[in-house]
């Protein structure tokens, strides 16, 4: 295997790892006070949450489908930027983290599935999942002053486009002539038994009662 089809994987096990070293918020739970404080939850929020980081993987490992890849995360950044609002808002919604687990699961099976669809169907699913992670991350936002909380969106925004970018970026260089590479197949299962165990996790007492 040649190096450059190996730095692909590589990366993104690195990814994968990320999240049990980084095991709390990098505020360790506690609300951004100033700018750099709040630049740099955004910054790490979606990397320790490991739900998020999976999909931000697979959503690099989709785009890469399809025509004009760097331009489709950007559905994902709108829908997040629309779910945070909305729990800034204070309004509530509830099993919020399963419905993240359950859009983990969903972008798995179509990274595992392979093949494209209509841009506007992913441009549709990046959004709607882009609201759903947004509303879990405004959690640790709300009640934040304005200049921390801008801080955060900056570096939310910012990672979450960088590591999509540069997924579909290393797959482009080591994939030859079709999309068949076995780590990213594996991915995809690894997504949709990510998606699983957090659905479980997740999973409201009342529906065993």
């Amino acid at each position: 295997m040649t190096t450059r089809k190996v730095m692909p994987i590589v990366f993104i096990a690195l990814l994968f790892w990320a999240s049990p070293l980084l095991a709390h918020h990098v505020m360790d739970g506690e609300l951004p006070v100033t700018f750099l404080s709040g630049f740099l939850s955004g910054l790490g929020h979606p990397i320790i949450g490991f739900d998020h980081l999976t999909f931000i993987v697979g959503m690099g490992l989709v785009s890469f489908l399809h025509p004009r890849p760097y331009f489709l995360p950007v559905a994902f950044l709108t829908g997040t930027l629309c779910g945070i609002f909305l729990k800034l808002t204070l309004m509530e919604f509830h099993m919020i983290e399963f419905a993240v687990a359950c859009s983990v699961f969903l972008l798995g099976a179509l990274v595992l599935r392979g093949r494209h669809l209509r841009v506007a169907n992913i441009i549709c699913i990046f959004a709607a999942a882009g609201v759903l992670h947004g509303y879990a991350y405004g959690d640790s936002i709300v009640g934040s002053e304005a200049a921390p909380l801008t801080a955060y969106l900056m570096g939310l925004l910012a990672v979450q486009y960088a590591v999509s970018c540069l997924v579909i970026y290393f797959v482009s260089v080591s994939a030859t002539n079709r999309y068949s590479n076995t780590a990213v197949r594996i991915m995809g299962v690894v997504m949709i038994g990510v998606g699983l165990t957090f659905m479980a996790t997740n999973m409201p007492i009342s529906s065993f009662s």
